[in-house]
C-alpha cells in the first residue's frame, strides 16, 4: 500500500471514530439531560407568574426540547417551560442561550418572558416553577447505580 493511500485510509478511519464518539457522547448527554429533567419535574412547586432575581443568574441548563433549568444560586433553581413552536426547538437552544429579563426590575415572567436561542429565535416562557433542589439531587443520586465491588 502506498504511503499516500495509507494516510488517506487512516484519516477516514479517524474521522469515522471521532464522529461515532461524538454521537455516543451526545446520546449520553441526552440521557443525562432526560434524567435531570425527570428529577426536576418530580420535585417542582406550583407555577408562578414572575420571579425576581436579587443577583445575576448563576447558570442554566437546556433539558430537552422545551425546558430550561435556570439556576439562581447553587441551591435555588427554576424549571422554565417553553411554548412548543416551529421557531423554538431544543436543537436551536445551546450554551449561547439567553434568558430575557426585564432589566428595570430583574424579573423573569410568563407574561412577556422569552428565552433566546441560536439565530435570535425567541422561545416564549409558558411556565415557571421552583425546584426543590435538595430533593432533586437526592433523586438523581438514587437513580445512579452503585459501583460494583
Amino acid at each position: 500500500m502506498s504511503p499516500r493511500l495509507a494516510l488517506m485510509s487512516l484519516s477516514a478511519a479517524l474521522a469515522l471514530t471521532f464522529a461515532a464518539s461524538a454521537a455516543s457522547a451526545g446520546d449520553a448527554r441526552d440521557a443525562k439531560d432526560a434524567l435531570r429533567l425527570e428529577a426536576a419535574r418530580a420535585h417542582v412547586g406550583g407555577p408562578v407568574k414572575t420571579v425576581r432575581f436579587l443577583r445575576p443568574i448563576n447558570s442554566y441548563e437546556i433539558l430537552g426540547q422545551h425546558s430550561v433549568l435556570v439556576w439562581e444560586t447553587n441551591t435555588k433553581a427554576w424549571l422554565v417551560d417553553l411554548r412548543e413552536s416551529a421557531a423554538c426547538r431544543g436543537s436551536d437552544l445551546d450554551n449561547s442561550v439567553t434568558v430575557g429579563l426585564e432589566t428595570a426590575v430583574d424579573t423573569m415572567n410568563t407574561t412577556n418572558g422569552y428565552v433566546t436561542g441560536q439565530h435570535n429565535l425567541r422561545c416564549k416562557i409558558t411556565q415557571i416553577r421552583e425546584v426543590d433542589v435538595p430533593s432533586m439531587r437526592a433523586a438523581e443520586r438514587a437513580a445512579v447505580p452503585a459501583p460494583k465491588a
